[in-house]
């Protein structure tokens, strides 16, 4: 299945977190990672939330955005539809309800795991990536606040959707310079603008950023979760590419930008 060059996965259903466990559907995911990873570094993948309806989870080998980074193809993550992302920018409220039931207060809860086997000699883990949403600019500061979280090891989000909403990610390295998540809301220099989703359907995007943690030899899992606060209409999709592990004298946790 594809349109505008975007292979899709297919749907899950459920609401659980928890690894799936049919052969076919780790081998799809194993084609997500390899698009944006050397294999004998993320050696399986699979997905432990997944909304029911609709694809929310490919790999593009059309250029959108500036991805890919490095090869021919990149991976998509949505709460919605990624088919749509090349789609051309008519509304500032195109979207798809992914049905996804409520999993830690959030709704169309997309979240993708690696799991990495790193070299001995290598120390930080950097991914490449770029978060696009149609939620901007209309819910910036509002409860409608749509996210995305990469951990290691081990998933703890918490999300509260209405009456004061707020997400709780306290293993979460892609952070902003003050420790804020990648979000709608984002500042400095995650700051969304209508010029970085440029040749894309969304109304917003960051500009493209390293997300680094340390890591040490051994096996590994990362966590890469996308998802929606307090609605399930408006998408919000996040571009990744160029997963790495390398030797750093100097590997700080968190998000820059990546001239």
């Amino acid at each position: 299945m594809a349109l505008g060059g975007i292979g899709v996965a297919q749907a899950q259903k459920g609401g659980e977190i928890r690894p799936e466990l049919n052969r076919e559907a780790r081998k799809e995911a194993k084609k997500l990672s390899d698009a944006i990873a050397d294999p004998k570094v993320a050696r399986s993948a699979a997905f432990a939330a997944k909304p029911p309806y609709g694809p929310v989870a490919g790999v593009s080998t059309k250029r959108l955005a500036g991805f890919p980074l490095q090869g021919k193809s990149f991976l998509i993550l949505s709460t919605g539809n990624v088919l749509r992302a090349d789609d051309k920018n008519k509304s500032g409220s195109s979207g798809q309800n992914a049905g996804g039931p409520g999993i830690r207060g959030a709704r169309d809860v997309t979240m993708f795991r690696i799991n990495l086997r790193v070299p001995e000699g290598r120390n930080c883990l950097r991914v490449r990536f770029r978060f696009l949403t149609e939620e901007f600019p209309e819910f910036v500061n509002d409860e409608f606040n749509d996210a995305f979280i990469m951990e290691l090891e081990e998933s703890t989000w918490e999300a509260r959707p209405l009456g004061g909403p707020r997400i709780e990610a306290p293993d979460n390295f892609a952070t902003d310079s003050e420790g804020g998540l990648i979000s709608v809301n984002s500042t400095g220099d995650t700051t969304l603008t209508k010029a970085n989703a440029k040749g894309t359907t969304y109304d917003g995007a960051t500009r493209r950023l390293r997300a680094s943690t340390r890591i040490t030899p051994g096996r590994h899992r990362l966590y890469m979760s996308i998802f929606d606060q307090g609605d399930r209409q408006f998408d919000s999709t996040v571009f990744v590419d160029r997963l790495t592990v390398v030797k750093s004298a100097s590997c700080e946790s968190g998000t820059v930008k990546d001239d």
